[in-house]
């Protein structure tokens, strides 16, 4: 059952970060910023979970990106050397402000792309 879950987040974080790609891929004066932070943000947030599901581990309320992003440190040091300090809303558990500049959801689209990474691409062995 746990396994269903987690492949559910990373499915439907897949799905957010493609719509964010697409929506970023239109020109500069179409893009509708505020999906791309919102599918972006959600995204993030459920690779983060899936990635402590995975682990057996339960997310700590309040489920923030930093929080979760500090749980994931504790599990994997790759996760030491992605910055999400850029991403302003990472402290904040509900969804009621979004960025709105093209430059700015880029970034944080960006951030998704490398958690992805991450949590899609098992630990390398040593």
């Amino acid at each position: 059952m746990q396994t269903q879950n987690v492949d559910f987040l990373i499915n439907e974080a897949d799905e957010l970060l493609n719509f964010a790609k697409d929506e970023l891929s239109r020109s500069k004066e179409d893009v509708a910023s505020f999906l791309v932070c919102h599918n972006s943000r959600k995204s993030i947030l459920n690779y983060l979970t899936s990635f402590l599901m995975r682990e057996g581990i339960d997310p700590k309320q309040p489920m923030t990106m930093a929080n979760l992003m500090d749980q994931c440190q504790n599990e994997d040091a790759r996760f030491e050397n992605l910055d999400i300090s850029d991403i302003l809303c990472r402290f904040e558990d509900h969804e009621e402000e979004y960025c709105l500049s093209v430059e700015k959801v880029k970034e944080c689209m960006d951030v998704a792309e490398l958690v992805r990474g991450l949590v899609v691409n098992p630990t390398p062995g040593y």
